[in-house]
């Protein structure tokens, strides 16, 4: 009993200074638990999707609608994007290792695709260009347009190079 009584007394006099904190961290939690899924959701797109491509016999056709499990109407394909440029900032590296994002800004090998639907962005994803090259596709495309012809890179490079298909 005399334990209970202790452990009561050190409790504060005023209950709002005890649960403050404990909501502040409860708000806390659900905010990043949802943002690393977000994240960790994003790295696991992008790798999906480039091992698909590397995957492909080239030549070959590749339907962006097909790859796709969210539902968008546009799609704008940005090469080589720029510092400061839109992006998902996903903290503690949960989307891109460590400084690679950067490095890939720096050496203009970072490409964003970004999926809109009814004016709203439904998704943003980057993509390594070294690995994944998109050409001819700088107009914004729908489901129906945004096909492309692959074919691999030459050299030991590796990768692919689409090409929209006209």
């Amino acid at each position: 009993m005399a334990m209970i009584k202790d452990a009561l007394s050190a409790l504060p006099a005023k209950p709002a200074l005890f649960i403050a904190p404990v909501l502040v961290v409860l708000v806390l939690s659900l905010y990043y638990r949802d943002q690393y899924n977000k994240c960790v959701d994003i790295r696991r797109t992008r790798a999906e999707l480039s091992q698909h491509l590397l995957s492909l016999e080239a030549p070959a056709r590749f339907r962006l609608a097909d790859f796709t499990d969210f539902s968008w109407n546009k799609v704008r394909i940005v090469a080589g994007v720029k510092p400061g440029t839109m992006s998902d900032t996903c903290p503690l590296d949960w989307n891109w290792p460590s400084g690679e994002r950067d490095s890939l800004i720096a050496s203009g090998k970072l490409t964003a695709m970004i999926f809109g639907k009814a004016g709203q962005v439904v998704r943003y994803l980057e993509l390594r260009g070294d690995e994944v090259e998109f050409l001819e596709a700088e107009d914004q495309l729908t489901p129906e347009t945004a096909v492309f012809r692959l074919r691999r890179k030459s050299g030991d490079a590796g990768g692919v190079t689409l090409t929209l298909q006209k």
